[in-house]
């Protein structure tokens, strides 16, 4: 409830392409068990991963 309520924007392809890219780690390392710190950390570098692609896109337009 903590992230959505923080990302509650975000649309849920958005959140699933999230943890597809973090169980694979590209944003943070994680073992056995998800910690919600490490997820917040993860979800701010996708958020501005995702500013940059949006901008791009917008740029080629």
């Amino acid at each position: 409830m903590a992230i959505y309520s923080r990302y509650r924007w975000l649309k849920a392809s958005e959140f699933m392409l999230f943890f597809f890219n973090f169980k694979a780690g590209f944003y943070e390392r994680f073992y056995s068990y998800f910690d919600t710190q490490t997820i917040i950390r993860g979800i701010k570098t996708f958020i501005e991963e995702r500013a940059l692609t949006i901008a791009a896109h917008e740029r080629n337009l």
